[in-house]
């Protein structure tokens, strides 16, 4: 998100700066950001005593930026240890980003925990406003100690001319999947998180492989095809022949084409990237009511309770027993929805006023 919002705002308003400082190493954005001309810096805090180090770097760093700067954090690690060094360094205009609604579930790790109410304790008087992406944040945030006041909601937003149907590049995924074109296909792009609940996926393929033999089932994600636990799921649900079973891939439009619904199963979320994304590419949706789900498909026909198989197999076959006409143009509705309320440009318009008005503020 950050990456797309940096690319909206070169083609829309070249005049303003950004420069991003990692917290660790470049990870996968970086390079892809360094080569598109943006200044990136790391600070490789790996370990205690290279955080103090790569804190104390990054105060410096934010000391030497001009009084006018905002300071845009995102994560909880970034939102305390960056927003720590801009008090240091005298620059208040100061911006956090939060993008987690799992919190108060076991499956997030402790340590994230602990610094999301750490960040909690100082919310009241760091930070200047707190961006969430989903209207459900708040709640979560609010029950782990943050005020209320400082949050706005900035939705995430999808490069449409990106994100489009490439039905040649879908048919050859499908082809190499081994999927036969009488198939109908059903996939969760997720890396494997016990968040992303993927045993609610299997148990619902259960219920939809006895009323749609044809039916086949692809995971994709990191994880996915190295995991002994979840072949033993799949397995056990004696659906291992119509699994398709993916590490993470690139080319994510392809993905999205090659589907004819894209499921998300997760018992969190805050904003469902993926869910945009294929929306985007006119593949129909079904979903579990985590995080926004249901305010960006506004279709409850397709808003499964949380970890409730039967529920989500119904929205499954409701999807794929429609003509396939309506089912297409489901697809186009999806994606008009998309264009005309989640575009990246439009979305970077929302981070632009914010900014503009946290730089009025005093």
């Amino acid at each position: 998100m950050l990456e797309k919002l940096i690319a909206a705002s070169r083609r829309m308003d070249p005049d303003t700066a950004h420069k991003v400082v990692s917290l660790s190493t470049l990870g996968v954005i970086g390079p892809r950001l360094v080569e598109s001309g943006v200044e990136v810096s790391t600070l490789g805090m790996r370990g205690p005593w290279s955080v103090m180090g790569g804190f104390f770097r990054l105060v410096g760093e934010l000391r030497r930026q001009p009084a006018q700067t905002i300071v845009q954090t995102w994560m909880y690690h970034g939102d305390l240890l960056g927003g720590l060094a801009a008090w240091l360094a005298g620059r208040r205009r100061l911006v956090w980003n939060v993008r987690q609604t799992g919190l108060l579930h076991n499956d997030v790790n402790r340590a994230t925990r602990v610094v999301a109410r750490l960040c909690g304790r100082v919310s009241g008087w760091l930070p200047v406003r707190i961006v969430c992406n989903a209207r459900s944040a708040i709640d979560i945030h609010a029950a782990l100690g943050y005020g209320r006041a400082p949050f706005v909601v900035l939705p995430n937003g999808f490069d449409t001319e990106v994100f489009k149907r490439r039905p040649e590049a879908g048919a050859k995924l499908r082809r190499q999947w081994g999927i036969d074109e009488g198939a109908f296909a059903f996939g969760l792009v997720a890396r494997l998180d016990p968040q992303k609940d993927h045993d609610n996926f299997i148990a619902a393929a259960k219920l939809v492989a006895r009323q749609l033999p044809q039916a086949r089932f692809v995971l994709v994600g990191r994880g996915i095809a190295s995991s002994p636990e979840l072949a033993a799921s799949i397995g056990a649900a004696d659906l291992a022949t119509q699994f398709v079973c993916l590490d993470q891939l690139a080319d994510m439009p392809a993905v999205m084409s090659a589907l004819d619904v894209l499921c998300l199963s997760s018992r969190s979320k805050g904003f469902p990237n993926v869910l945009g994304e294929a929306m985007s590419c006119e593949t129909p949706v079904v979903s579990t009511n985590a995080g926004d789900a249901a305010s960006l498909v506004d279709d409850l026909a397709r808003i499964a309770p949380v970890a409730n198989p039967q529920a989500l197999a119904d929205c499954m076959l409701r999807v794929a027993r429609l003509p396939q006409q309506d089912r297409q143009a489901l697809g186009l509705r999806d994606r008009q929805r998309i264009i005309q309320n989640f575009g990246i440009a439009e979305v970077w318009v929302r981070y632009r006023a914010l900014y503009t008005e946290v730089l009025r503020s005093r």
